[in-house]
């Protein structure tokens, strides 16, 4: 979490980078002390090994050791640094909040945020009339900042469970509950989720929520809630 400009990002915390890449570095060690034997043992077992491994046993036991425990490392600050650009960042400021995805970005003004909710890794924000602002992935990793930045900042506090929640049904193509345009922008909807088009079930979404009708994905089922 850091502070600028009067706005507050919240990111994957830094401590996973050393925690990551140290981790790598003690897998790599143990590796340099193990491999030699385990390779051995797949080769009587099943006649071969991994190409990797042979490799890696073919060093000696002194070059192995830097080797495998710097590749290690290597190999958690990069899996940390994926992880952590996956994940995004939120960025809480006096006028709103502004989500930062891989592919995408989305301010929230501040007078749309009534209530900020994040449950089973998803950040949701809902206006005055319970309407869907916004519902995307969120990291557990960042909640705590997160509660922290939405509190200096004047926000309502941050929520672990969605009171609407029990409100949802899970949609039944077809079954008389919802009208016509509904129907047919949740099939597009999930014609969309199906072809990888998230654009495409962006707008549909947008469609259902100008409807008062809010989506949500569960088990590969779409639900719904009508305002």
């Amino acid at each position: 979490m850091s502070d600028s400009g009067g706005t507050t990002t919240v990111r994957i915390p830094a401590r996973y980078t050393t925690i990551f890449t140290v981790g790598g570095a003690v897998a790599g060690l143990i590796a340099a002390f193990i491999v030699g034997p385990l390779v051995g043992w797949l080769i009587g077992l099943i006649g071969d090994a991994p190409g990797p491994l042979r490799l890696a046993a073919e060093l000696s036991f002194v070059w192995a050791l830097p080797v495998l425990t710097v590749v290690g490392a290597v190999v958690g600050f990069v899996i940390v640094a994926s992880w952590s650009d996956s994940a995004g960042s939120v960025e809480v400021g006096a006028d709103g909040i502004t989500v930062h995805s891989k592919d995408a970005d989305r301010h929230l003004l501040r007078s749309r945020a009534r209530r900020v909710i994040a449950e089973k890794k998803e950040l949701i924000v809902l206006d005055e009339e319970t309407r869907e602002v916004f519902r995307g992935p969120v990291e557990d990793e960042m909640l705590p900042g997160l509660r922290m930045a939405l509190r200096d900042h004047g926000f309502p506090e941050l929520e672990s469970v969605d009171p609407y929640s029990q409100d949802y049904t899970t949609w039944v193509e077809g079954d008389g509950r919802l009208g016509d345009e509904a129907e047919e922008l949740l099939r597009a909807r999930r014609r969309a989720l199906a072809d990888d088009r998230p654009g495409a079930a962006e707008e549909a979404l947008d469609g259902l929520r100008r409807r008062g009708v809010m989506v949500r994905d569960r088990e590969g089922r779409q639900q719904y809630r009508v305002l």
